[in-house]
């Protein structure tokens, strides 16, 4: 357990309990430059995806998902590519990534990341109990 580590868990804490200033402030505290970015959130992520997703997806199932969830973005839709966010979530359920398509930066890639694992958990009821799961099932994946 790094402390990377237990600072993005931290954030995604922080989201899932739309703590948004504790969120920001932890947010600061994450450096994207580091070699380990974004892996304690990708752990919660895949995590998330499969308890979402426990059957698996098809590309088409994905590709559906995927515009739902833009679709349904009040604002910044914009800031994320279909098709990256299609692989995101085809290699979080472990499948042979989504052919073609922009790759993500690393922090785009940690926003996507939140975001989707926000809308899974609250797609799946997972309350506090359930969130402190995920979050501490994701530590060790680390």
């Amino acid at each position: 357990m790094t402390t990377a580590a237990t600072t993005e868990l931290d954030v995604l804490g922080a989201l899932l309990a739309f703590d948004f200033i504790g969120f920001a402030q932890k947010s600061a505290a994450l450096d994207p430059t580091d070699a380990q970015y974004g892996q304690a959130v990708g752990a919660a992520f895949g995590l998330a995806a499969r308890r979402r997703f426990p059957q698996g997806a098809t590309a088409r199932e994905i590709s559906a998902y995927v515009a739902e969830f833009l679709g349904s973005l009040e604002a910044g839709a914009e800031d994320f590519d279909a098709a990256a966010l299609e692989r995101l979530v085809a290699d979080g359920l472990g499948d042979e990534p989504v052919r073609g398509g922009a790759h993500l930066d690393p922090e785009r890639t940690m926003q996507a990341r939140l975001v989707l694992t926000l809308r899974w958990v609250r797609e799946l009821g997972l309350g506090p109990d359930g969130q402190r799961e995920l979050l501490a099932e994701a530590l060790p994946a680390v």
